[in-house]
């Protein structure tokens, strides 16, 4: 996973955890840190995260392909635009009646 600027990839979500500790994670398209497209399902374990200059990076003792997690996708997409059409456009809303 690689982003720039808050475009490229990453993994967003947490899903079906395992007593071990890993969990299925997906792997999404971002731009400006939204998840824009899901493009596939792992199941991860993490190592512990190691901070860098005003970054996190986590690395992954274990990283396997798993089929697509559609449930997970919902989710996030619920997840993430509704909590911007919460903050951002219901007040805008509220506010012009």
């Amino acid at each position: 996973m690689y982003s720039l600027n808050g475009v490229g990839t990453t993994l967003y979500g947490k899903r079906d955890i395992e007593p071990d500790g890993s969990y299925i994670a997906t792997k999404w398209f971002i731009f400006l840190l939204l998840p824009i497209f899901p493009i596939s399902s792992y199941r991860v374990l993490p190592n512990t995260p190691k901070m860098h200059f005003l970054t996190q990076r986590t690395n992954y003792k274990r990283f396997e392909k798993v089929p697509f997690n559609k449930k997970q996708v919902i989710n996030t997409y619920s997840l993430i635009y509704g909590f911007i059409f919460i903050i951002f456009v219901l007040p805008i809303i509220a506010f012009n009646q």
